[in-house]
């Protein structure tokens, strides 16, 4: 089975790709959805969180008290690396997991969105990556007009996720770059890489 990865910064659009793609028919996994679902449900992260921050951040038998965690991991490379690691590491098994039940029952092709595909080291199960791209004037755009953040705040975000596409270039994992700019057609292009009578089709 085929693992498609679905990548891009922030206001490119890799939901909108991923939402076109379910409309489709198609499955996608959604590593910020299911990592919020493993760190909620997960006796080894709240066991790991209650070890290092204290009952604060995961009190017994309650929710993860994500705003006190914040507290921890913002401002904190240590931290932050720490944390990364461990929901990095049970997201990848998680997705493993899911793409072995697909492949069973009969999937020749699934994908995968992540805004850090390649720092979570996802990128490496991917047979291809789809790279989703906007200018920075439509990116800016977008996420002021999504989440109402300053254009300060969104330019030192988006410089922050270029680091991502380097990654992914050194890899050496086959990307296939869609433009989600206005000028250009998402669903033309889409339906050009799944038209099923490419060679490569998907």
């Amino acid at each position: 089975m085929m693992l498609i990865g679905i990548a891009g910064g922030i206001g490119c659009g890799k939901s909108v790709v991923s939402r076109i793609l379910r409309l489709r028919g198609k499955h996608v996994y959604d590593c910020d959805l299911e990592a919020r679902r493993i760190m909620d449900g997960s006796e080894e992260v709240r066991g790991s969180l209650r070890g290092r921050f204290g009952d604060a951040v995961c009190p017994a038998g309650g929710p993860i008290d994500r705003k006190a965690l914040a507290s921890h991991v913002f401002g904190s490379d240590e931290h932050r690396l720490w944390l990364n690691a461990l929901v990095h590491r049970l997201v990848r098994s998680d997705l493993k997991a899911w793409c072995a039940q697909l492949e069973q029952a009969g999937a020749d092709v699934c994908f995968v969105e992540s805004a850090i595909l390649a720092s979570s080291g996802i990128a490496d199960f991917c047979d291809e990556v789809w790279l989703v791209t906007a200018s920075d004037e439509v990116r800016a755009a977008r996420v002021a007009a999504r989440d109402g953040a300053d254009p300060a705040g969104i330019a030192a975000r988006m410089r922050a996720q270029t680091e991502e596409e380097r990654i992914l270039n050194e890899k050496g994992i086959p990307l296939r770059s869609i433009s989600n700019n206005p000028s250009h057609s998402l669903l033309r292009q889409l339906d050009a890489v799944c038209n099923p009578t490419s060679s490569a089709a998907i």
